[in-house]
């Protein structure tokens, strides 16, 4: 098992398998109630208990249910790791949960999250050097405007987007995520 945090460059690997992966200490494909620290959760997004949530940057989250009720991130955070949500950690990263069962990872943040090991790279050339040859590649167009671009790495399960305004990679996801399929 090859934990994230602790060999980055990992990722770079157009053909890691991510049942070989963990990232912060919970295990891909593993269940998550045995592998996720409920208190490093810092935010549950997709969780089918959620009927509202109010935040935002600097903005602690706030949940509400069906009928309007306040509920804690500890009952949001249960619920998510029992069944299924989007759990986030500090660090900008976080792991998909369906069925109790962890089935992606995604990281995010770009210059302040865990990508900024990848700062060094700063035109798509060289991040396609360093990440090889995607299998498939999506331009990201906004308003006319190119954003940047998916590419989809099939053997490793894995998205990275290429930020073509700010020149870095903007976010990366291996798993159970739209695109993903091998």
């Amino acid at each position: 098992m090859i934990e994230i945090l602790d060999d980055l460059d990992v990722l770079t690997r157009p053909d890691v398998d991510p049942h070989d992966l963990s990232l912060g200490g919970v295990r891909f494909g593993s269940k998550a109630a045995d592998t996720v620290a409920r208190d490093r959760v810092i935010e549950v997004t997709l969780s089918p208990i959620v009927h509202r949530r109010r935040g935002g940057t600097d903005l602690e989250s706030e949940y509400y249910g069906e009928n309007g009720d306040r509920l804690s991130l500890e009952t949001v955070v249960d619920n998510a790791v029992g069944g299924e949500g989007i759990v986030h950690f500090a660090g900008k990263f976080s792991c998909k949960i369906i069925e109790g069962t962890v089935i992606g990872f995604a990281m995010y943040g770009g210059e302040r999250g865990l990508l900024a090991h990848f700062g060094y790279l700063r035109s798509r050339e060289e991040f396609l050097e360093v990440f090889g040859t995607p299998d498939l590649v999506e331009e990201s167009i906004d308003c006319g405007e190119l954003m940047g671009y998916r590419h989809f790495y099939r053997a490793s399960e894995k998205q990275v987007f290429w930020d073509s305004w700010d020149d870095r990679v903007g976010w990366l996801n291996l798993g159970d995520f739209e695109g993903n399929t091998r």
